[in-house]
């Protein structure tokens, strides 16, 4: 068991060191005293000696000191620290420079230093450190690793991996910077296999390539960087990766290079599967209220685009259908209006699939209050038997001239019933002037201020058309002005 320093001698040890006390430590060691320190204490002489920056007290006690492990850990120490001198003076007296990790000399961005391991026959293969310099940025490390690429080719495919790895994960994060470096120092956006950073791609089911990884990131100018190839790529297979991520530059790159939207073997387009079951992804609420068409504007923009380049949608099976119900329920019946609206301008679908989406009662429940839109579209949600859709109630507050508890001219009868009345489309026992307003907000039309006084100028005519109560006195005063 080796000796070791005690405590007392320790500390006098210590303070020879740093204050640079040379000659009383070859005296030290000249007495035959250990240099040693108990196992509880974390730095060793030779640490301190490394701290001073002082050559000759670091070579002193590196020759004499007899633990593989203390110099080991001295040559860690002094690669972090990018100290080439020290480095060169450990390993002459008996370091071992495999003990230090490459990655450690990598991130010193120090090209000497690296090249001088790549020298000495560091593995520059295992845990892939050429790839984790590249993913943090080192571009010190880009020349150092093709000269080594070059002088070993029997490497250079597991080196051009290391390399791939790297423009994979940059493609994901949008740095076009790296992008562009990696592309020249030879990266291949076609080679399939893991992301740096993401666990889960070491599963060869989720190997992806740049070109996907930059169709995920939806920046178009990495994309164009790639120089996809119809001749080459598989456009069609990439609209899809832009397409499950709602990224509509992306997706409108790829169809104006030729990429078939319609790609599925029935002649649908798996882009648009994907984009009506996207809404649910898009946007997250931790409350769970139904999301706004301005929450999920990037898929509605995505489907548009799709659409307007002859994308069809055509279900392979009614689960399809059903995914994309569940997917709608959690949006305002706004977002499934401008579904339908997109679908139907540009012919995306059959009549017959519409209706299949439209035909459960929770889906008729989910958009009740957009009974008139629907019927723009000529869509129904009911059986012909029942009434017809009732025009919005804005559009139909501006021709209200009996709000609840009106009065009537004639005796004074109370008709809080004729707004239910309106509502329901019964206009029975209504005066000719009311009903031509009413059937005016029917028909959709907007009438004009003018059109509206004349309304009013003609009901004051007639003495027996209710008014508001507040509103004797100004229909006394166009009766007055006649």
């Amino acid at each position: 068991m080796a000796v070791v320093l005690t405590q007392e001698e320790l500390k006098e040890l210590t303070y020879l060191c740093r204050t640079g006390r040379l000659y009383e430590i070859e005296k030290w060691i000249a007495s035959g005293k250990s240099l040693g320190v108990p196992p509880d204490v974390r730095k060793t002489i030779l640490q301190t000696a490394l701290e001073t920056g002082f050559h000759s007290l670091i070579e002193l006690v590196a020759r004499h000191e007899g633990d593989q492990a203390v110099k080991d850990a001295a040559l860690q120490y002094a690669v972090r620290q990018a100290q080439m001198d020290v480095v060169e003076l450990l390993l002459t007296h008996g370091a071992n420079l495999k003990s230090v990790p490459f990655l450690d000399a990598l991130l010193t961005w120090q090209p000497k230093l690296i090249r001088f391991f790549l020298a000495h026959g560091v593995d520059a293969i295992k845990d892939a450190p050429f790839a984790q310099a590249f993913g943090t940025k080192i571009r010190t490390a880009i020349g150092p690793f093709l000269e080594y690429k070059r002088e070993h080719p029997e490497l250079a495919p597991q080196l051009q991996e290391q390399l791939d790895c790297a423009l994979r994960h940059f493609c994901g994060e949008g740095n076009l910077k790296w992008v562009s470096l990696l592309m020249w120092a030879g990266g291949d956006p076609r080679t399939i296999g893991p992301v740096l950073d993401k666990e889960y791609t070491n599963d060869p089911e989720c190997f992806t390539t740049a070109l996907e990884e930059a169709c995920y990131s939806g920046n178009v100018e990495i994309l164009k960087r790639l120089k996809p190839d119809p001749g080459r790529d598989d456009l069609a297979q990439l609209l899809h990766k832009a397409a499950l991520l709602a990224r509509k530059n992306s997706v409108e790159y790829l169809l104006g290079l030729g990429a078939n939207p319609n790609d599925k073997a029935n002649g649908g387009s798996s882009a648009i599967d994907t984009c009506l079951t996207h809404f649910t992804f898009e946007s997250f609420d931790p409350y769970r209220r139904p999301r706004s068409k301005y929450a999920v504007w990037r898929t509605l923009g995505c489907i548009q685009a799709l659409l307007e380049h002859g994308a069809q949608w055509r279900p392979d099976s009614p689960r399809d259908v059903n995914s994309v119900r569940r997917s709608l329920y959690e949006c305002e019946p706004d977002v499934t209006v401008d579904v339908l609206q997109l679908l139907i301008k540009n012919n995306g679908c059959s009549q017959q699939v519409i209706q299949e989406l439209l035909k459960p009662p929770r889906m008729k429940e989910h958009l009740a209050s957009k009974t008139w839109h629907l019927a723009r579209l000529k869509l129904e949600l009911a059986d012909h038997k029942q009434k017809q859709a009732r025009p919005p109630a804005a559009l139909l507050a501006r021709f209200d001239r009996w709000p609840e508890g009106a009065c009537r001219r004639n005796g004074g009868h109370h008709r809080k019933g004729d707004r239910a009345q309106a509502e329901a489309g019964d206009d029975h026992g209504f005066h000719r002037p009311e009903r031509n307003a009413l059937n005016r907000c029917r028909s959709g039309g907007r009438e004009q201020d003018g059109d509206d006084r004349e309304v009013r100028r003609q009901a004051a005519a007639d003495g027996n058309v209710r008014f508001p109560v507040g509103a004797r006195s100004d229909a006394a005063g166009v009766q007055a002005g006649r």
